[in-house]
């Protein structure tokens, strides 16, 4: 039975390793599943806040447990505010005003009426008066009565029913202010007709004009003193303020939540009111778009990072942890006041200058702007609140400075001073905050203070977590190689001791290929480190190679070419072995193994054919491959340039720099530099590069003169002060201490020894 078990979790292990081993060679299918894996765990993350509370309680339910303060508060329960201003506002009366538009309608159609009388009574034709309102429903006898007026009694007459109709219908009062005003009205203003003046053909006629004529209200509401009005309620109402105590009771087991007691537990975030499906949803559509825009900035301008999937890994994994750790910070509990200041503990600076060291500063400044909104949504995933706002601000400020002081690091100490940089532009930013807000000085303290930890804590852990970052992705970055450049490594150790001439040309090629790096902006870094240790496998046979020879034997002398050629060409392979045995970053085993390329060993070819007629060519090569990247190619002119001009017998400037040139010249012809992407505008700045650092070493010295010992000097003086006492000396003696001393002490033989 045990057998069997075993079997059964061999042939289950052998499947799931043959699924990741399928993975690693499909990585489309790699990339999409992790990419899923930290959109959700970013999505988490950012969401969590909405998940924190387990209450779950509506306005008029029983409370199912006691709930108390966590910590004084004043709290403002804003929305009852809201509430009781705007019933407030809605309570004020209207307040009404005539419509002056209707009314000028209303005089229009009267002087209609009447010029139509007129009319017809000028042309004495009742019939065409009886087709036009309002005299369609007057009996003829009515008609043929008011065209027979006089002139002057119509003009009277017009005026005066006109009069009366305006001023009930102007009038606050009596006006029509609605739809059901208007039968008290209009019996108001017939009844004020019947007491006036006019015959009554006329009272007739302007009764019949109010019925079908005014037919909706002749009073409106005053927008405008309702809008102050209602303002002048709003203002009036005073913002009530609940004081709790920590500790204190806020409602207890089986109490009725009511609207304040709710508004209560929301403020402190004890219950989730909000709609937890949108929450997310909104939330997961903002990682979304932050991812998108990382890999879209990779894929448009950074397209070698984009395919190399332990980048986009490694991109992702610090992203998730400061989010992480920021989600442990925001649960910290900083007090009532300080609260709102827990967001900017988040060490947003310690991702930004992890990425910029291991990844790239481009890079790490998208990454920057990225988690500067997902800060913000971390600190409150409703954005209803400035505090988010203002975490961001913090977390996009310190990130960029972060980046931007670690983009030239060349020693460690540079780390610590990026976190006084972080933490100085957190006090400015935080400062600008407090003054925009009103922050109280408590506050800004407490909020100075927070933003130098943060500062501190981002280069804390930066320089912690660089050596698991670099070992778990493979990655060496500028700190690695600053530690492999010291003289103290063993293998450096072993250099100088063993071959001590391989050591010194190692350092003149690292200074060569230093400055050419800087004139195409190659990594200088990784090319002068590089240069330490290209020659290594030269201590398997230190004195086989010329510059560790310090006797006049050359064991080259005694064997044959190809053999020479042999020992020569194995020491790339030696020096790769020693590399990883070492475990050296593979970039430096990358510029061991193509520094010589495919190149020909000409000296030992040649002196073959003088020995052999048919020597086979192929057996004087190196094994290659040729430089594949610029501090390849760079590594491998310097390290010919170097030696080259070393064996120049009076190195001018001027036939250095042919000499320089030439190499060059002769490195592109041979094929040398087709696998890397350096221009001919490069190769003209490394060769311009390559003749300012020789000119400083190669340089013509001072021919000083002869000059006596000093040793001679001083007897030659005491001779004379001895003449000048005692008057008289032994003239064998005089020249006795005249003779010069041995030529060691001689200014002269100073110089030659030291020059």
């Amino acid at each position: 039975m045990m057998v069997l078990k075993i079997k059964m979790f061999k042939t289950i292990w052998d499947e799931l390793s043959s699924r990741f081993d399928w993975l690693k060679h499909h990585t489309t299918w790699l990339r999409a599943i992790v990419g899923v894996m930290y959109f959700l765990l970013l999505t988490v993350l950012l969401s969590s806040n909405i998940f924190v509370s387990t209450l779950h309680l509506e306005v008029g339910e029983p409370s199912p447990q006691l709930i108390t303060a966590p910590w004084t508060r004043v709290i403002v329960d804003q929305a009852k505010y809201t509430r009781d201003k705007e019933a407030a506002a809605k309570a004020v009366p209207p307040v009404y005003k005539p419509d002056e538009e209707y009314l000028t309608l209303l005089t229009k159609e009267v002087g209609n009426a009447f010029i139509s009388l007129r009319e017809a009574s000028d042309n004495n034709n009742i019939s065409e008066l009886k087709k036009l309102e309002p005299f369609t429903s007057l009996p003829e006898s009515l008609l043929t009565s008011l065209i027979e007026t006089v002139p002057d009694e119509l003009d009277k007459a017009e005026k005066a029913g006109r009069d009366i109709i305006l001023n009930k219908a102007r009038s606050l009062e009596t006006g029509a202010r609605t739809s059901e005003d208007m039968p008290a009205f209009r019996d108001r203003t017939k009844a004020d007709l019947d007491q006036s003046e006019l015959n009554e053909d006329f009272k007739v006629f302007f009764k019949g004009f109010i019925d079908r004529e005014v037919t909706q209200p002749t009073l409106i509401v005053d927008e405008a003193t309702m809008d102050v009005l209602r303002a002048a309620a709003r203002t009036a109402i005073k913002q009530e303020e609940l004081h709790y105590k920590a500790n204190q009771k806020i409602v207890g087991v089986g109490d009725i939540v009511d609207e304040t007691i709710y508004e209560v537990l929301v403020a402190y975030g004890l219950i989730n009111n909000q709609n937890t499906g949108k929450s997310v949803a909104g939330i997961a559509m903002i990682v979304l778009i932050g991812m998108g825009s990382i890999l879209l900035y990779l894929f448009q301008y950074k397209r070698d990072i984009f395919r190399m999937t332990n980048r986009l890994v490694l991109i992702g994994l610090t992203i998730s942890l400061v989010l992480a750790i920021g989600r442990a910070v925001i649960a910290l509990n900083l007090g009532t006041d300080f609260n709102s200041l827990s967001g900017m503990l988040i060490p947003i600076a310690w991702a930004t200058m992890t990425v910029a060291i291991l990844v790239g500063v481009d890079i790490a400044i998208m990454v920057s702007l990225v988690l500067a909104v997902f800060v913000s949504v971390l600190v409150d995933p409703a954005l209803s609140t400035s505090f988010g706002l203002h975490s961001g601000v913090v977390a996009l400020f310190g990130g960029i400075v972060g980046v931007y002081s670690v983009s030239r690091l060349s020693q460690r100490s540079d780390l610590a001073r990026a976190g006084i940089f972080v933490s100085a532009v957190n006090v400015l930013v935080i400062s600008g905050i407090a003054l925009t807000s009103d922050m109280r000085l408590a506050v800004w303290v407490v909020g100075v203070i927070l933003g130098i930890v943060n500062g501190l804590a981002s280069s804390f852990l930066t320089v912690g977590a660089l050596h698991w970052f670099e070992s778990g992705f493979h990655i060496t970055s500028s700190v690695r190689l600053l530690e492999l450049s010291d003289p103290n490594r063993p293998l450096l150790k072993r250099l100088l001791l063993e071959a001590p001439g391989t050591y010194h040309h190692s350092i003149l090629v690292g200074n060569l290929a230093e400055a050419a790096a800087e004139a195409v902006r190659a990594d200088a870094t990784l090319v002068r480190v590089a240069s330490m240790y290209h020659d290594i496998g030269k201590l398997k046979r230190p004195y086989f190679f010329i510059e560790n020879q310090f006797t006049q034997d050359n064991p080259h002398d005694k064997i044959a070419p190809t053999l020479s050629s042999l020992i020569i060409t194995s020491h790339v392979k030696d020096g790769l072995e020693l590399a990883k045995d070492n475990k050296l970053p593979v970039q430096i085993q990358d510029i061991i193994a193509q520094h010589h390329g495919d190149s020909l060993v000409s000296f030992f070819y040649h002196k073959a054919l003088e020995e052999y007629e048919n020597v086979p060519e192929e057996t004087f090569h190196y094994e290659g491959p040729k430089p594949q990247t610029k501090e390849a190619a760079l590594v491998a002119l310097a390290d010919n340039v170097e030696a080259a001009v070393r064996s120049m017998k009076q190195p001018t400037p001027g036939r250095v720099e042919g000499f320089v040139r030439k190499i060059i010249k002769d490195k592109l012809n041979d094929g040398q530099l087709d696998q890397c992407d350096l221009t001919f505008q490069d190769l003209d700045r490394i060769a311009m590069a390559f003749v300012r650092v020789l000119s400083g070493i190669f340089h013509s010295r001072v021919e000083y003169p002869e000059m006596p010992s000093i040793k001679e000097n001083n007897n030659h003086s005491m001779h004379k002060k001895l003449e000048g006492e005692v008057g008289q000396e032994d003239d064998e003696s005089s020249q006795k201490e005249k003779q010069p001393e041995s030529p060691e002490g001689t200014v002269e033989s100073i110089v030659s020894r030291e020059g």
